[in-house]
């Protein structure tokens, strides 16, 4: 019987191990990352881009993340979504929902210190169904490496997965 629960324990972390050299240089996406970006503040008003992406990894192949985005003043426009997305090579892949910008595909590509981000579509003036004029592209400096409470980037209401 003890022979068999170590076979077993053994088979479960070869299974694990493998999953994660079959990608190599592994890096865990999850945390907080923010956008690095030129604001300025006049007043109330924050003008340049803004935003926010966090992640939980699910298993080493799978991420439950949020992405939020603001163009700032004067319009604050932003795109945001919530999602779980395939995880391989240290890249997500992020696809909008057909019905509103089937051309619209974000890329995540994670280095362990930040992520770069990287959005094509047909039309830049309204991808992705974000606001107008909003464009997913910059690079995301990693501020926290914990597991963080996922919070929707529109709401700040918490996310219970």
């Amino acid at each position: 019987m003890k022979k068999l629960f170590y076979l077993s324990v053994l088979i479960i972390v070869v299974g694990c191990s493998s999953a994660v050299i079959n990608q190599p240089n592994y890096v865990d996406p999850t945390g907080t990352y923010e956008l690095e970006s030129d604001t300025r503040e006049e007043g109330d008003e924050v003008y340049g881009y803004t935003g926010r992406i966090q992640v939980k990894r699910v298993t080493v192949n799978k991420i439950l993340m949020t992405f939020g985005i603001n163009e700032g003043a004067p319009n604050y426009n932003s795109g945001s979504f919530v999602d779980t997305l395939a995880y391989q090579n240290n890249r997500a892949v992020y696809r909008a929902d057909p019905a509103i910008d089937p051309s619209c595909i974000i890329t995540f590509e994670f280095t362990g210190e930040n992520v770069t981000v990287k959005e094509e579509a047909d039309n830049y003036t309204a991808g992705c169904g974000f606001g107008y004029g909003v464009v997913a592209n910059g690079i995301f400096e990693k501020t926290a490496s914990e597991e963080p409470t996922l919070r929707h980037p529109m709401t700040e209401q918490k996310i219970e997965k």
